[in-house]
């Protein structure tokens, strides 16, 4: 068996699909964490739809605890129900391809590692992102001073315990997969991704483009990042000062894009707050 995890926000039609591609590729068991914090509204209708299903277990929750916490939290009661295996963590506006289960089992080699397809987003493939720590970029194509991460969108996690919490839990939603594969290699630990694609991903389904959650979670990703990936008081600092510009250069274009001032508001909400 291959276990796979994915949360739930509020969008049963969604998380669904993400399930249904699931079950076609053959993971076992699916665990759906919900994060919806409607108490349990939303959820109902999965657990009518797939109650005649063994595979899917559904986990009730009664507050949004975020991505990275929500699936550690996820990881721990698999590990409680006894799996110990690797397991897949995919977005639940993501839809697995059948071979991904395979393609990835081929890859597992019995130690720490962090597995991932390539994805097909908007019409793009993409494969390796890279993090420019001191300006905050994230870019498909290194940049000097740049490393390599994968995305959080699909993950196969290998380690020997699961019951540890996996993602830093400061991160509500977004930066997280970056400051995980910083981390990883930092405990050289595997990174490794597949050659096709085989992941579908619709990309900010659950929390919408320029919409108020959207600009908040990822502006302050950056800020946190700062904090995490410096090795010292003095390259914080540094990294805090050249962010701005550039988080002010992102937030403009995107105000213009989407003819809205939100991620202007959330930068200048946070780093007045900061």
């Amino acid at each position: 068996m291959t276990a796979a995890i994915t949360i739930h926000f509020r969008k049963p039609e969604l998380t669904s699909k993400c399930v249904d591609s699931l079950l076609a590729d053959g993971w076992d068991p699916i665990l759906v964490w919900d994060n919806s914090a409607d108490g349990g509204e939303s959820l109902k209708a999965l657990e009518a739809q797939y109650a005649p299903e063994p595979r899917v277990r559904l986990a009730r929750n009664a507050v949004n605890l975020g991505f990275g916490k929500g699936m550690n939290a996820g990881l721990a009661l698999l590990g409680r129900q006894g799996y110990s295996g690797p397991v897949l963590l995919v977005n639940n506006d993501a839809l697995v391809v059948p071979g991904m289960r395979l393609a990835l089992g081929e890859k597992l080699s019995g130690g720490t590692a962090l597995l991932a397809p390539r994805l097909m987003q908007d019409g793009q493939e993409q494969g390796w992102l890279y993090y420019q720590p001191w300006l905050a970029l994230v870019t498909r194509r290194p940049l000097p001073g740049s490393f390599a991460y994968l995305s959080g969108c699909c993950l196969l996690v290998e380690r020997p315990d699961n019951a540890l919490p996996l993602f830093d839990e400061d991160f509500f939603m977004y930066g997280e997969d970056v400051e995980l594969s910083w981390r990883m290699y930092g405990m050289t630990a595997r990174l490794h991704l597949l050659d096709r694609s085989f992941v579908l991903h619709e990309g900010s389904a659950s929390s919408g483009p320029a919409s108020a959650a959207y600009e908040r979670f990822l502006v302050r990703s950056h800020w946190l990042l700062a904090e995490k990936l410096a090795s010292n008081a003095l390259e914080k600092l540094l990294m805090y000062v050249l962010r701005v510009p550039v988080l002010f250069a992102r937030a403009s274009v995107r105000a213009w894009r989407y003819r809205s001032m939100m991620p202007l508001r959330a930068l200048s909400t946070l780093v007045h707050d900061g």
